[in-house]
């Protein structure tokens, strides 16, 4: 990419004006009607036949600026006419409707590279190649509580927005409610650094089906005989204790009855074989590495986080784009933590047992 040290670089140069009268009378000019052109591998083709002069192709101006993408400009005071690409602005005097220009010169002012083919008397053009501008990664911050700036992150440039929807403290802990919307057709992953937050998803799935389990009653049951001296009444008096044998022997069933009430266990309309489950999804250490949003879809994410006392708390999380971005853009959320939970509002997201 060339670098330019000025907004407009301007070029002025006086056209070689070629009428189809001059054409026909002058034998300065050659006029090639085999000589083909291309530009990045599909010919172009011309009102007038490119012309050769000293070594030097000459094609009609308009056609060549309009292929290479710049927009001509005819001012009728000054009897000019300018072609603008970008940054560069080229400027010919004396235009008219057959001007030509030398075919190499206008193409590398633009930009493109130009080779020629002896042996089949062509020219190739070769547009350059158009470099995305990556942004570094920076610190994002999305401020909340009673002085906060924002309860979103946009990032417009990926199509990707974080959102707090809601927060609030219940027992000491920092409850929040974040939504991950990702509008782009390229799925981008979610990371969060390790801590004590914890990190819970909801999940709607079918209920299973209950398995078929027989349990036995391990409670055993024996009597203490005790004789009352003074009134010669004898009691029976029951007492209990568990067959650590049976114990043994159902546990298998136990344990798969546990798997299904953890994995069945949520909130589900009367009727509906659909439940919603929630579970923790956090590593050991309390981080998250590369929770996905699809394309084109919305997550929404549980953070519970210990308040220990403390005004203010940052989470601290990023997350990763790919495609021709491969980028890691990092954020925080900061919570000024002054704000109770309302639990007649917020309760169905809050105390709804977790697994």
């Amino acid at each position: 990419m060339k670098n330019h040290n000025f907004a407009s670089k301007i070029i002025t140069f006086f056209v070689v004006m070629i009428s189809f009268a001059v054409l026909s009378s002058s034998q300065a000019f050659a006029e090639d009607s085999d000589l083909k052109c291309y530009l990045d591998g599909k010919q172009l083709h011309f009102n007038v036949s490119p012309i050769l002069k000293d070594g030097v192709t000459y094609v009609p101006m308009r056609a060549i600026f309009e292929a290479l993408g710049a927009t001509i400009k005819w001012d009728n005071h000054a009897k000019s006419v300018s072609a603008v690409k970008g940054d560069i602005n080229i400027k010919g005097i004396n235009f008219q409707n057959n001007t030509l220009v030398p075919l190499r010169f206008i193409s590398e002012v633009l930009g493109s590279s130009v080779t020629w083919d002896e042996g089949t008397k062509s020219i190739y053009i070769t547009s350059p190649v158009a470099e995305e501008k990556i942004i570094a990664p920076v610190n994002r911050t999305i401020s909340v509580g009673s002085q906060e700036q924002s309860k979103s992150l946009s990032d417009e440039r990926n199509r990707f927005v974080i959102i707090v929807k809601h927060y609030g403290i219940k027992n000491n802990q920092l409850y929040s409610l974040l939504e991950f919307s990702n509008m782009d057709n390229k799925d981008i992953s979610i990371n969060f650094k390790s801590g004590d937050q914890k990190i819970i998803k909801t999940f709607s799935k079918e209920k299973d089906p209950m398995p078929t389990l027989k349990i036995e009653n391990c409670t055993e049951v024996t009597h203490k005989v005790v004789i009352d001296n003074i009134g010669g009444n004898i009691y029976k008096i029951p007492e209990f204790s568990v067959n650590q044998a049976c114990v043994s022997s159902n546990q298998s069933q136990q344990d798969a009855l546990d798997v299904w009430r953890n994995n069945n266990s949520g909130l589900s309309e009367l009727g509906s074989n659909l439940v919603s489950v929630r579970k923790y999804i956090q590593g050991q250490t309390g981080g998250l590495q590369n929770f996905v949003i699809p394309a084109n879809k919305a997550e929404q994410l549980i953070l519970v986080a210990p308040v220990g006392g403390k005004d203010r708390l940052v989470v601290e999380g990023s997350y990763f784009v790919g495609g021709l971005s491969n980028k890691t853009i990092e954020f925080q959320l900061d919570y000024e933590v002054v704000s109770e939970l309302d639990l007649g509002i917020y309760s169905y997201i809050y105390t709804e047992p977790v697994y």
